[in-house]
């Protein structure tokens, strides 16, 4: 099953949503991930380690906005721009975080590069939130 992820914020509009930069490697790996991380030993603990809390802020289907965590653009890159760091200096405390990746990803493909790669088009994601004016944001999945 596909995922559709997107930044999110109250009051984005149509145009908005059908104009942003989308996942090099589609969106299912990084949907995918959203919904297991929690499930993954480690995982959530790992991400906290690090101060990228910010990752984890989400929306789906049927949440209202009162239901989500909102983020600043800022935060949410920062928080992205901290994995990245972790996952390409091969850090031990990102062993949890790849492996809830891991069964999303494109075989023979490096794990961690995919995961690098889709951790910058979450940056992309607040760079582009940002200059629409977002001062707020999470970012949406849908399967």
């Amino acid at each position: 099953m596909g995922a559709t992820v997107i930044a999110y914020w109250p009051g984005i509009t149509d145009d908005q949503i059908g104009s942003q930069p989308g996942f090099y490697n589609d969106d299912k790996g990084w949907g995918d991930w959203m919904a297991v991380r929690e499930e993954t030993p480690g995982a959530m603990d790992a991400i906290r380690k690090l101060g990228a809390d910010a990752i984890l802020s989400l929306k789906t289907d049927g949440w209202d906005d009162e239901d989500v965590t909102w983020v600043t653009p800022q935060q949410m890159r920062e928080a992205a721009t901290k994995l990245r760091e972790a996952v390409a200096a091969g850090l031990l405390d990102t062993k949890p975080i790849l492996e809830a990746y891991r069964p999303s990803a494109i075989p023979d493909e490096p794990l961690a590069d995919q995961f690098i790669q889709d951790l910058d088009d979450v940056i992309a994601l607040t760079r582009w939130a940002e200059e629409e004016g977002a001062t707020q944001m999470t970012l949406e999945v849908n399967w």
